[in-house]
């Protein structure tokens, strides 16, 4: 029976076996906390920031005159610039960039735009400044914090990112609300000054997200004449050996080991080598080069994957419902609110989209819902929700149903990394992810693009409703096809 040796100790009779191996294992807690709060952060700036793009948007059109279409880019190319994230990180990656060094960059760059933002002279220069380098550099950021959370749990995963993407919804109540008031009394331009501020503190989570520390295995053999005696094998047992009632499962599950053999593990941190920086700190196939980028992306079977185009458009048709956070304002004040009651609907829908997200971590990984299951019902509900907004014209009756659409459309953002580790399994998260993300980000950029040009023609914001439910009903009938999958178990788990 293998033996599993916590520290390696010098066995002058042993033979090498094999080659070192080094693997990351994760923690599933420990310093994972400190990374899920460091998530946490950056999801609340991230995604607390591209909620208030309505507010912005009504801010914008009183200092720039221009029509609602041209400036909602502003806010959509940036949100949907924020989904990008995964092609870009894995780029970096190529020229040994680590996630935690993402997300600091980030940081930088992010807070630069927002200042030059603040003395752009016309709205096609915000969309360049405040739309394109604002949403790409925070891309990676986002995506690094949700994919180093992901890696640094198993069994608590869907719980952990359910906690961390929470923070958008605490981000939603917090920074929509300051937003609005910073605009009261500083003015748009003093605004974005403010915003980079907060973009800063990017810098601050990213520095939490230290390296997972790599187990290195080794076998060696052990000489027949000192198996056999006891004494020796009292002695070695002194040195670190696990004793044998300890390490009944270790030895379950290495049956293939033969028991002349023993495994030495030891964990240590290899800093600023080629080995640590292909497991990338973070996620389980990181390209160390160009050669490895192309074979993350050239994975045939996550192409010949049917359920993964499902899963990629079924996401496509839910992310209409972010063009929300743009227009809620503003129909709120068509119905008879002011700015400020506009923005507490936005800050209503991210307080019931915090707890909504801990609540769906709970129902999959504790109740054990099948987390397909709990998308397809809520994208029905939301599309339902969506459907009766042009008959809010309360105030009371508005925040109700966004407190609906908040439940569901949060749903699926607790699921996004979840889903895609059911569908293409874990190994192929990363790279599933960033296409899944991407896949997003194109559905946060045009459809406010196409909702605004409506609302242009129309005037009205019944149609532009109406419109947005009919595309999260065609995301309904094709997660019937996810559905039908999980029930014939079609996925990983």
């Amino acid at each position: 029976m293998p033996f599993k040796i916590r520290n390696p100790v010098e066995l002058s009779e042993a033979k090498t076996v094999t080659e070192p191996e080094t693997e990351l294992r994760p923690p599933d807690g420990d310093w994972g906390w400190a990374v899920c709060f460091a998530a946490f952060m950056t999801n609340f700036t991230i995604t607390g920031m591209t909620s208030s793009s309505g507010i912005i948007l009504l801010a914008l059109l009183d200092l720039y005159n221009e029509s609602i279409s041209k400036t909602s880019l502003v806010g959509s190319i940036m949100a949907g610039g924020t989904m990008f994230g995964g092609p870009l990180t894995l780029v970096l990656m190529a020229f040994k960039v680590s996630h935690r060094q993402v997300i600091m960059l980030a940081g930088i760059v992010s807070s630069a735009s927002a200042i030059a933002s603040a003395f752009a002279p016309n709205v096609e220069t915000l969309i360049f400044t405040y739309g394109a380098l604002v949403g790409l550099s925070l891309a990676g950021a986002f995506f690094s914090a949700n994919v180093v959370l992901g890696c640094y749990f198993t069994t608590k995963r869907a719980l952990a990112l359910g906690i961390a993407n929470s923070g958008a919804g605490c981000g939603a109540i917090v920074l929509t609300y300051l937003t609005e008031k910073s605009i009261s009394y500083y003015g748009m331009r003093g605004t974005f000054l403010l915003i980079a501020g907060i973009f800063l503190n990017l810098n601050v989570y990213g520095a939490l997200c230290r390296p997972l520390k790599p187990v290195i295995k080794q076998r060696f053999k052990i000489p027949e004449s000192r198996r056999n005696s006891s004494d020796e094998k009292k002695s070695v047992t002194n040195l670190g050996f696990i004793p044998e009632d300890e390490i009944t499962s270790d030895a379950q599950s290495e049956k293939s080991v033969p028991s002349s053999e023993y495994i030495i593990e030891e964990i240590e941190e290899i800093p600023n080598t080629l080995q640590m920086r292909r497991l990338s700190a973070f996620s389980e196939k990181t390209p160390s080069d160009f050669g490895e980028l192309k074979s993350t992306f050239a994975d045939r079977s996550m192409y010949k994957n049917k359920y993964f185009y499902l899963l990629l458009f079924t996401f496509l048709f839910w992310s209409v419902g972010d063009s929300l956070f743009i227009y809620y304002p503003s129909y709120a004040k068509s119905v008879g609110l002011n700015r400020e009651q506009g923005a507490l609907v936005v800050s209503v829908f991210g307080a019931v989209c915090t707890v909504s997200q801990i609540i769906t971590g709970i129902l999959v990984d504790v109740l054990h819902i099948p987390n397909i299951y709990l998308f397809s019902a809520s994208l029905f509900i939301m599309c339902l929700s969506i459907a009766f907004i042009p008959y809010c014209q309360t105030f009371a009756t508005v925040v109700l149903d966004a407190t609906i659409i908040s439940m569901s459309y949060s749903c699926g953002i607790a699921l996004r990394i979840v889903m895609v580790a059911t569908v293409l399994g874990v190994e192929k998260m990363s790279a599933g992810y960033s296409i899944l993300s991407s896949m997003i980000g194109i559905g946060y950029t045009v459809y406010p693009l196409i909702t605004g040009n409506i609302y242009d023609m129309t005037r009205s914001f019944a149609f532009v409703f109406n419109l947005d439910a009919a595309f999260v009903s065609v995301g309904i009938l094709l997660s019937f096809g996810l559905v039908y999958a999980q029930k014939k178990g079609k996925f990983y788990n």
